[in-house]
């Protein structure tokens, strides 16, 4: 079992270290940081601190993605027991008063939690006080009989106007004075240096959630039978494969990028993808286990081909005409292409170009399979490329060529940052994407990125930008992309 703790300002490192020897201590959580963790059966994720206002905040699926890999999930503290009041009921376990008050909506804003804080050199000192702290210190105050109910009503009201940057102990003695309760400010100062520890709710809450992961045995929980209906969507799948990824001198390129790397400059990618999509639409047919041994990819290799060994230059591609075959017929039998003499019907026609569909080379059967290689997806709205394709996945060298060029790309636009803090990828225009990449291609664009599993043109450019600065400075490897091609091996 790995226990992983997200904290910042609630409790820092060094302390987590002591109550929970061995766990891995990161910041506040955010976007993407819980799909990134490779964690499974019987690991331990606790969150306690998050980002929320200058990075994107984690979301929900995120912590449901790993409650279903079998991790414990428990939140408490801040934003942690914000989402683990969310997803009450849906595996994820909430400790503490600050869980209970948001669960049982005594507490619904999201700023009652918020702090500002010092940056990660600086230990995520927190430089103002969160609401929360507030709220606590004033129902011990009252509970212990040193403040009267409505004082402490007022005293919390003067604290929530002021905006949660500015919240801060000293700001709420001056703003008591200004509002006629000094006197219960007064006694509350007391209270606090009395009991000091009534001051910080989060910290008593976190060390009661550490105190239980540390606890927990290695199980994996129940799964609400409904949890599994909901978790899977569109955006859950784009930011999996935006997380996953490798590391490359020392910086971690997300997989998504050196999946588009491949998509947009490799020659041989459309066949790459056009072999994806059939095969998957041909085993759509199959009996189940028997998918990739009927098409010949697989490990029986029934019709004689096999993948090529990944120290060799060239992808195993099987038999084409086999393949289109039994994509065509497979897509038959649902009805999705016409007859063998007329494939094509008006649904996959749009899936062509005017140009191509007035030119005489192309037949009937080529525009249907052009069609269904173009309109594949694995899910609705999923786009194709949330893992690399097979043959790729079998050529460690080509992946190694992917990823080391997307990490150049990446220093690229980071050094463009440092000269322009201002600039953004967003800021390069549309129309000078789609120059760039209709002079490399050829042919009509958008076609040309649905043959690479694009999803169209917006994609493209979303893509594109990623890597104009590493195409305008001469570093696209041309000649090791050239070399790239697709074979077949027999028995």
């Amino acid at each position: 079992m790995v226990l992983h703790v997200f904290s910042g300002p609630t409790l820092d490192a060094e302390e987590i270290r002591r109550r929970a020897p061995g766990c891995v201590v990161h910041g506040p959580v955010g976007h993407g940081d819980l799909l990134r963790l490779g964690v499974g059966d019987g690991d331990v994720v606790l969150v306690l601190d998050g980002y929320f206002f200058q990075a994107p905040a984690v979301r929900h699926k995120e912590m449901l993605e790993l409650v279903r890999c079998g991790v414990r999930v428990i939140g408490a503290s801040s934003m942690g027991a914000l989402r683990a009041a969310e997803l009450r009921g849906l595996g994820v376990t909430g400790v503490g008063q600050v869980y209970r008050w948001y669960a049982d909506d005594v507490v619904t804003a999201d700023d009652e939690v918020a702090v500002s804080h010092l940056a990660a050199e600086d230990g995520y000192r927190a430089v103002s006080t969160p609401l929360v702290a507030v709220r606590y210190a004033l129902d011990r105050a009252v509970a212990a009989e040193a403040v009267s109910q409505e004082a402490a009503e007022g005293l919390l009201e003067s604290m929530r106007a002021i905006p949660f940057p500015r919240r801060s102990w000293t700001s709420l003695w001056r703003s008591a004075e200004d509002s006629g309760l000094a006197e219960a400010a007064s006694r509350l100062r007391a209270h606090l240096a009395a009991r000091p520890a009534d001051a910080d709710v989060k910290r008593l809450d976190a060390l009661s959630a550490l105190d239980l992961a540390v606890s927990i045995v290695p199980t994996v929980p129940e799964l609400p039978d409904h949890t599994a209906r909901t978790l899977e969507t569109v955006y859950l799948a784009d930011w999996r494969w935006e997380s996953r990824g490798a590391a490359v001198g020392g910086r971690m390129v997300p997989d998504r990028l050196a999946s588009a790397f491949l998509q947009l400059f490799l020659p041989v990618y459309p066949r790459i993808h056009r072999h994806t999509a059939l095969t998957a639409v041909a085993a759509d047919q199959q009996a189940p286990g028997s998918e990739t041994a009927a098409l010949g990819t697989g490990p029986s290799h029934q019709d004689g081909d096999r993948p090529t060994p990944p120290s060799s230059s060239g992808l195993a591609s099987g038999d084409t005409v086999a393949l289109e075959e039994a994509a065509l017929a497979a897509a038959r039998a649902r009805g999705l292409v016409g007859p063998r003499e007329e494939p094509l019907t008006a649904e996959l026609r749009q899936w062509c170009s005017p140009a191509e569909l007035a030119s005489h080379d192309l037949d009937q059967r080529e525009a249907a399979l052009r069609g269904l290689v173009r309109s594949y997806r694995v899910g609705p709205g999923v786009r194709v490329g949330h893992e690399f394709p097979a043959m790729v996945r079998d050529a460690p060298g080509l992946l190694h060529l992917a990823r080391t060029a997307a990490a150049a790309a990446l220093r690229l636009t980071e050094a463009k940052r440092s000269r322009d803090p201002e600039f953004q990828l967003e800021h390069l225009r549309a129309d000078v994407i789609d120059e760039f990449f209709r002079e490399r291609w050829g042919g009509e664009l958008e076609c040309q990125a649905w043959d690479r599993g694009l999803t169209g043109v917006a994609e493209l450019r979303e893509l594109g930008r990623e890597f104009l600065f590493l195409a305008r400075a001469g570093l696209i490897p041309e000649s090791a992309l050239a070399a790239v091609r697709l074979t077949r091996e027999k028995d």
